[in-house]
């Protein structure tokens, strides 16, 4: 093998006929990167497009399974407005956007953790519910930021 030969470029694009909750897709053919394209978020495809090109090295498959272990990107800036979360994914450059208080909790656990746990058990004490309620609410709204590329799985899975 020719050892100046340069590694295939990557081709991000967007797929409208793939869709994950509704939500058009954006994917590389060329490796695994696919997330869901969040349209109060991201706006349009063009800048992750542009993002994965400059980037193919960070490609993770958004759309698979929630792994155990989870951490926060380092494109995306968060911090909190009363018992919201406030967001910025970087990498469009969008603005800031409000999330609920699930996602407050979420974000907190995983930052300190990297696991759901302690937002299961912060939700179960705010709403008094059950913990398998709380664990299922968390566990679907962490899917739904996994999806859109705001969480994506801790270093060494």
């Amino acid at each position: 093998m020719n050892a100046y030969r340069t590694a295939a470029p990557h081709r991000p694009a967007a797929d409208y006929d793939r869709r994950f909750d509704g939500q058009p897709v954006v994917q590389c053919p060329d490796c695994h990167w696919a997330q869901a394209l969040d349209k109060r978020l991201h706006q349009g495809p063009w800048a992750l497009i542009y993002w994965h090109r400059d980037h193919p090295a960070d490609a993770v498959d958004h759309l698979a399974e929630l792994p155990d272990r989870l951490a926060i990107p380092s494109y995306v800036q968060w911090g909190w407005q009363a018992h919201w979360l406030a967001i910025e994914d970087t990498r469009t450059e969008e603005g800031f956007l409000l999330f609920g208080r699930e996602d407050l909790e979420i974000f907190h656990s995983v930052s300190a953790h990297g696991s759901l746990d302690q937002a299961v058990v912060a939700n179960t004490h705010r709403r008094s519910v059950f913990p398998s309620a709380a664990r299922t609410e968390i566990e679907a709204a962490a899917s739904d930021l996994f999806r859109t590329g705001l969480l994506r799985p801790a270093r060494g899975l």
